[in-house]
């Protein structure tokens, strides 16, 4: 199996553990995964405001919707613990 079709493989495994669209949450969300040394992936965090339409008072942009926060399966239930006081208020 080539790099490639581990990457792919790899990230059909990601499981989800957070989603927000809050630019300051996705800050504090990152920095507990990287202080825990916890790889992952933040899903449409590039296009936030892409189209110009920013965040309206919806919690994240109406086009791409919220920042996904994807781990793989073995680090899941330690981040889903690490993050779960993290509230999307």
């Amino acid at each position: 199996m080539n790099k490639e079709q581990q990457e792919k493989e790899d990230h059909e495994k990601l499981v989800t553990v957070f989603e927000t669209g809050n630019e300051a949450i996705i800050a504090l969300v990152k920095s507990m995964l990287d202080e825990a040394k916890i790889r992952y992936l933040a899903q449409g965090e590039g296009v936030q405001d892409l189209f110009g339409v920013g965040v309206l008072g919806t919690g994240f942009n109406p086009i791409t919707g919220p920042v996904v926060f994807q781990v793989m399966p073995e680090d899941a239930e330690y981040a889903k613990e690490l993050l779960k006081d993290v509230t999307d208020d």
